[in-house]
């Protein structure tokens, strides 16, 4: 099994693991600026639209926090910010963006 997979998920599935996120990026980028940059394509795989932001792909994590409950959650907390954003402003369409799903190493 490899490290991480590649897969589309809508970002509204995904968790925050903070409360609070900075106002900028690391490289001085102010992060509501950011969700103007994200452009959408054409669907795919049930997607109406798939976003391409200008960052890399967030990194997510399934956790289970009880017997039935299994959540995607992201350390990529400004990132995942501006993402959710802008798959809100185009609610109604069931919105997708490419993660990198992480996996424990068993070794």
């Amino acid at each position: 099994m490899p490290i991480y997979e590649e897969k589309l998920i809508s970002p509204l599935a995904v968790r925050f693991t903070q409360e609070h996120i900075k106002t900028l990026f690391r490289d001085g980028r102010i992060v509501e600026h950011t969700v103007e940059e994200i452009k959408t394509s054409t669907g795919d795989g049930g997607y109406d639209a798939i976003l391409e932001a200008p960052f890399p792909d967030i990194e997510i994590i399934r956790f289970s926090g009880g017997a039935a409950e299994r959540h995607w959650f992201t350390l990529d907390n400004r990132r995942l910010y501006c993402l959710q954003r802008a798959a809100a402003k185009l609610w109604p369409l069931r919105v997708a963006v490419k993660v990198q799903i992480l996996y424990a190493d068993p070794g």
